[in-house]
């Protein structure tokens, strides 16, 4: 878990945002992610984004507003996921950057 983006990204949520992230990703953090909860990220999106081997989830489940997206830890000894970013799918303001934008931008540095 990048508690470090996990906070900057809360840090202009709204409330309605941190009442459904939070609890969800703490909860993840304790019991896991089911993988059956997860769905792949378009390797080359329409919106520019460019999260091949990332996968996203919805918050909260099935198709909720807000989203987490997660790249593979490839050197862990066991299967882990790491927290890219958290944030509104598409959200309504167009100055808003989505949670894949956000993602995008942490994963290609």
């Amino acid at each position: 878990m990048d508690e470090e983006a996990l906070a900057e990204d809360l840090a202009g949520a709204s409330e309605a945002a941190k009442a459904a992230i939070e609890p969800e990703i703490r909860r993840l953090e304790a019991d896991g992610v089911a993988v059956e909860s997860l769905r792949p990220c378009e390797a080359d999106a329409r919106d520019g984004t460019q999260l091949g081997s990332c996968v996203k989830r919805y918050i909260p489940q099935p198709d909720g507003r807000w989203g987490a997206v997660f790249s593979i830890d490839r050197e862990a000894s066991k299967p882990a996921l790491v927290l890219l970013a958290v944030g509104e799918r598409h959200p309504d303001r167009p100055w808003k950057r989505t949670v894949y934008e956000i993602a995008h931008r942490r994963f290609n540095r």
